[in-house]
């Protein structure tokens, strides 16, 4: 399956040419900076929060144009919503699973897509890691990375104490089922950078992305 997009200007507002623009720039970056991670990086990437979905979006388009095929932990937003922005930026969507926690969140109806790995509302946490190991033995690409997309939404939902030995058990369940060669990356607002959950992923981080403001 391939994705072609074509853009006239003149049809598009002014709003969604400032985000198309701003997706290339950011592209355009972390391309540069994410190409040539090490097999089993683990990346922190800290992005102005008026252009937080923004820096979200490209993360997944770079990895997946490098060759890597994923699993995107979606806390914010549900699947339906997140995949319709993947599928508009060109994004093939054959080589991502989107694990639906936003809409355990909300108690919403799950949807019924290949791509979409559903999670029940009021989940325990040894669950949660067990689902995000068995979504990455689902991969088949040597090259393979978790994106968490907004780790703050989780931390309104669930005790600190979880959100803090979150980053050490995601990465230990990894190693211990034998799941090689996984980059992780989390994407955090930089108003939030400060916060205990946010240091404790800093201290695991091996690669740190800063990402300026685009407007």
């Amino acid at each position: 399956m391939s994705y072609i997009n074509t853009y006239n200007y003149d049809k598009i507002s002014k709003r969604n040419l400032d985000k198309f623009l701003v997706r290339r720039v950011y592209n355009r970056f972390l391309n540069n900076a994410l190409k040539d991670l090490d097999k089993e990086s683990i990346v922190m990437i800290e992005s102005p929060s008026d252009n937080y979905l923004d820096a979200n979006i490209s993360s997944i388009k770079t990895m997946i144009d490098n060759g890597f095929e994923g699993v995107y932990l979606s806390f914010q937003r549900p699947f339906k919503n997140i995949f319709s922005l993947f599928e508009r930026e060109g994004i093939n969507l054959d080589k991502i699973y989107v694990v639906d926690f936003a809409t355990a969140f909300c108690k919403s109806d799950q949807e019924l897509n290949p791509r979409c790995v559903n999670i029940n509302s009021g989940f325990e946490f040894e669950e949660m890691i067990k689902i995000i190991c068995l979504t990455l033995e689902r991969l088949t690409q040597e090259k393979r990375f978790v994106f968490v997309d907004s780790i703050s939404t989780y931390a309104l939902h669930e005790n600190l104490d979880d959100i803090s030995r979150f980053p050490e058990s995601l990465i230990n369940a990894i190693k211990n089922r034998k799941i090689d060669d996984v980059t992780l990356i989390f994407n955090i607002a930089n108003d939030i950078a400060k916060k205990r959950y946010v240091e404790n992923i800093n201290l695991y981080a091996n690669e740190h992305i800063h990402l300026g403001l685009c407007t």
